[in-house]
């Protein structure tokens, strides 16, 4: 049976409307549901890292199941009691500094009212010298079913790969109702969430490549990016911290020591300002040139519409793996170096 779901969804059989085809109604009703179901692998992660095992469990369908490690559990109360018991309930005002997810590569299938999915997931956690360190890499095979109009996990199975883990081995939310929207209101809607989508890549590419006018100009023009206590207003000002960080870029470069990677985009659009958040880790040339993580951490942001694009209005950068203090302090080491 699992080798029979792996293959269909890895042929990616013509969904019931193909992009570019059938009447506007579908295929904004099909890109609608790309886009939730894509939102709630994103919140799974989100929901078992901040260990709210209540939105963890209501990303699933009533009868909805979890199959893993800790065994096969039905119903959401079910999956939040196995959260609590395998994990421990968090105390007041938890913040994890310890790990987090990465999800990627959702492969999508979408048939009326249900879907199949296939995802890869990314486990990371804090080393003793406090830098991400990978712990498992995995997938997740996914049934969701549109249940009183919202999609929900109808049966999840997480699958270890490295290293490999079989789930069938003994254990060792959503947004407003879009249906009475009109069509190119709900398309616009997904149109600025991918908008805003590619902001948060381009941010990180612009900023590898030590394209600093490119970088800035993703900002607002009152846009700010902050880290702790440190504020910078305006584009210029922007801008002018990268030139005292990195210097400026000799003609050609070629940046081959470090790039950043984004991940786990969370975006809500509310007319034109929106608000986002997305997971990102920084790799480095190692000693013998291997690539080596160096920081992770997570941007909150604010965006604005201005002169018909999207633009940060406002970014918060917190470092976590290392923390912005102890991030600091490996800079003037390096730097006395």
């Amino acid at each position: 049976m699992h080798h029979r779901f792996v293959f269909a969804v890895a042929l990616m059989a013509l969904p019931s409307v193909a992009l570019g085809q059938g009447t506007l109604e579908q295929r904004v009703e099909r890109m609608e549901a790309e886009s939730d179901i894509r939102r709630i692998l994103v919140e799974y992660g989100a929901y078992l890292d901040a260990r709210d095992y209540a939105g963890y469990a209501g990303l699933f369908a009533a009868d909805g199941e979890w199959i893993g490690g800790f065994g096969k559990f039905t119903g959401p109360e079910a999956i939040r009691k196995m959260l609590e018991d395998g994990l421990g309930k968090p105390e007041p005002g938890f913040v994890n500094k310890a790990n987090f997810h990465m999800l990627t590569n959702p492969l999508i299938e979408i048939d009326g009212n249900r879907a199949r999915v296939i995802s890869k997931y990314l486990f990371w956690s804090r080393s003793p010298d406090d830098r991400p360190t990978p712990l498992m890499a995995g997938r997740y095979e996914d049934e969701f079913v549109r249940e009183n109009g919202k999609w929900k996990i109808a049966r999840r199975t997480t699958w270890g790969e490295i290293p490999f883990s079989d789930p069938n081995e003994p254990p060792s939310a959503q947004g407003p109702n879009l249906a009475v929207r009109s069509n190119d209101a709900r398309l616009r809607a997904v149109e600025d969430q991918l908008a805003i989508q590619r902001v948060l890549v381009e941010y990180s590419a612009r900023l590898d490549a030590r394209d600093f006018d490119g970088y800035a100009a993703l900002f607002a023009r009152q846009g700010t990016w902050q880290n702790g206590n440190t504020v910078r207003r305006g584009r210029e000002e922007i801008k002018a911290m990268l030139v005292g960080l990195f210097g400026a870029p000799a003609p050609g470069f070629v940046n081959r020591e470090d790039y950043h990677l984004v991940s786990n985009p969370q975006v809500d659009v509310d007319g034109d300002h929106a608000t986002a958040r997305s997971r990102h880790l920084l790799i480095m040339r190692g000693n013998d040139g291997e690539p080596t993580p160096e920081l992770a951490g997570l941007y909150e942001d604010e965006f604005i519409r201005e002169d018909g694009q999207w633009k940060i209005l406002r970014r918060i950068d917190n470092p976590i793996m290392p923390t912005r203090e102890e991030w600091l302090k490996e800079m003037e080491a390096r730097r006395a170096r």
